[in-house]
């Protein structure tokens, strides 16, 4: 490992100063600054942004964190006295405090390195609403006057000549008030407008979702004054950004301050966070070469591969122009991982690499509404992509959610196919079928025993095995969230994920989408699913409909595989299956092979 020496990957580290200064790992964004801080032209010194009030939501652990330290290191350099400038080097920005520093080692060799010092200086009120998460017995009203008492603090020992009173307790005045006069002083202090950065703003939201007897209206009720004295600012304000994990709850919080650019699925803006392939080919080159040279097994072209199946595949917009992007953290987690441990470089060339979307994209809010409201799990497949997010605060839908969160993305829409959700890759996948159905202490047997079980029972055409052993699994977990063919859909595309196996969810044709094509070796299964009907009537589907014709006469043996999800709640939950040859049942030959598992408790 001596002859590489790569910059430290830091996968939880967001502080953009600190890995400039440590020369740290750094995929460069800023590129997309020239858009996103586009000014009016002619306008000298100080140019107004064109758009001063954005909104982006995305998953956690993202890159959103990392992103609004970029912009306050961008706007407002480095605070007198910082610990990664103790010599003081500055370039030339105007407006510049006295003491305050712009070090050129922000963005030497960045994309945007000849353009930093286009807007000036600017104070940044940096707020993080992660901070304040659950208000607890003080109420969401005394939450936020703390959290900006310490911000007040902040600025108190920044500078000599401050007009706010001396540190104690937060004044008896509203957070909006607090945040008027702190944007007021900074203005009348530095002579500049200031910029404020908004990170985790629904958090405070959030928390409350999926909890019994949940009341989220006073934490509504607060902030949405408050986020309104962004949007009432008249021109004070020399830009606001604002990130999050959900956009659902901005339609709540912003109602007072509707004058927000959602640049959410924005395609232009769809790198912003993430790394496409074309960067984490050129960014992470090095690294998949030192993993070569320390396991002869690991290829740098076979490692490629494994982590665009594992970590790639996030689109943020229906619109198919956006870019696909991987998980900046699972993948520079798995990546330092492998590095650092010798038996993790062996799994990892058996295609086994670490998983960590649990630790950032699992958030508490989906388990919530998965185990407490008892919803039926989402499905995957088409959208209206026109439907407005406004949604019960209390009972927000689920697949929207899903897709906020990151456990589902955007695929389709080109050509004739509708924009659908599905999961982004593997990782997505087997963590949403071991944390989110409550398999978590089966996870053990699941990949040992169950997923090989599956996929043997599949390359041997024996749906019957097949058919008992998933019914099996289905009794582990709370079946409760087993209610619609839509569940049953997506439970099953999740598990063929973990197979391994080539599978298209809604496979269309002329007579309508199959719920599952499945190819595995040389076999083809053309499923379709139903719920509380027989499974004869989901082969009849296939017949009148005539799914999967375009794999006949290529060689390969082709099955139709009706499958019903019943559940009785006096019996309890079963599964029945009925199967034959796709050729007879197309041409009307409908001799059907039946079969009843018998009960597995």
């Amino acid at each position: 490992m001596a002859k590489h020496v790569l910059p430290p990957l830091h996968p939880t580290d967001a502080d953009f100063v600190n890995i400039r200064r440590q020369g740290g790992f750094y995929v460069d964004k800023t590129g997309l600054f020239r858009n996103l801080l586009e000014t009016y032209p002619g306008a000298t010194p100080n140019p107004p942004l064109t758009c001063r009030h954005q909104f982006l939501a995305r998953p956690r652990r993202f890159g959103k964190t990392l992103l609004i330290n970029t912009l306050e290191a961008w706007f407002q350099g480095l605070p007198p006295g910082h610990r990664t400038n103790p010599e003081g080097v500055t370039a030339p920005l105007d407006g510049l405090p006295d003491g305050w520093t712009a070090p050129p080692w922000l963005w030497d060799g960045l994309e945007v390195e000849d353009w930093h010092g286009v807007h000036g200086w600017h104070p940044v009120i940096r707020l993080d609403l992660s901070r304040l998460g659950r208000a607890g017995a003080a109420g969401p009203h005394t939450a936020l006057q703390t959290y900006l008492w310490r911000v007040f603090g902040l600025w108190r020992r920044r500078t000599g000549h401050w007009t706010i009173p001396d540190p104690g307790t937060p004044p008896d005045m509203p957070p909006e008030v607090m945040l008027t006069n702190l944007i007021d002083s900074l203005t009348e202090t530095y002579d500049r407008q200031p910029v404020v950065l908004v990170d985790e703003y629904d958090t405070p939201i959030t928390d409350y979702l999926g909890t019994a007897n949940a009341d989220p209206t006073p934490a509504v009720d607060a902030l949405r004054e408050f986020f309104r004295v962004l949007k009432d600012d008249e021109g004070l304000l020399y830009g606001v950004f604002v990130t999050g994990i959900t956009r659902f709850a901005r339609h709540h919080l912003f109602s007072a301050a509707n004058n927000f650019v959602d640049i959410s699925d924005e395609p232009r803006y769809g790198a912003l966070c993430g790394f496409t392939e074309e960067e984490t080919d050129w960014y992470l080159a090095p690294y998949r070469e030192a993993l070569a040279d320390m396991e002869s097994r690991l290829e740098p072209r076979v490692i490629q591969v494994a982590w665009r199946n594992l970590y790639n595949g996030y689109r943020f917009s229906p619109l198919p122009s956006a870019p696909r992007v991987y998980n900046p953290f699972t993948l520079t987690n798995g990546v330092s991982r492998v590095l650092a441990e010798p038996d993790r470089r062996r799994q990892a060339a058996d295609g086994i690499w670490p998983s960590a979307w649990s630790e950032s994209g699992h958030p508490g809010l989906i388990a919530r509404l998965a185990a407490d409201t008892r919803q039926p799990l989402p499905e995957g497949g088409a959208v209206d992509t026109s439907a407005v997010g406004l949604w019960p605060l209390t009972r927000p839908d689920y697949a929207t959610l899903m897709l906020e969160t990151g456990y589902y993305t955007w695929h389709g829409g080109r050509d004739d196919r509708k924009a659908h959700r599905d999961f982004p890759n593997l990782e997505v996948a087997e963590s949403w079928t071991r944390d989110i159905l409550g398999l978590g202490v089966h996870a053990p047997s699941l990949h040992e025993t169950l997923i090989p079980e599956l996929r043997a029972c599949l390359a041997n055409g024996d749906v019957d095995g097949f058919a008992r052993r998933l019914e099996n699994f289905v009794f582990q977990f709370a079946h409760e969230n087993l209610q619609n063919e839509a569940s049953c859909r997506a439970l099953l595309q999740t598990l063929f994920v973990l197979m391994g196996v080539y599978t298209q969810s809604e496979k269309s044709n002329l007579g309508g989408r199959a719920d599952h094509v499945v190819q595995i070796d040389n076999r083809v299964y053309v499923f379709e699913v139903k719920y509380n009907r027989s499974a004869n009537a989901a082969l009849d589907q296939i017949r009148d409909r005539q799914y999967g014709r375009e794999y006949l006469g290529a060689g390969r043996t082709v099955a139709a595989v009706g499958l019903a999800f019943h559940r009785d709640p006096k019996t309890g939950p079963d599964l029945q299956v009925a199967q034959t040859d796709l050729a007879k049942l197309l041409t009307r030959e409908t001799d059907t092979g039946k079969f009843k598992p018998p009960r597995g408790w």
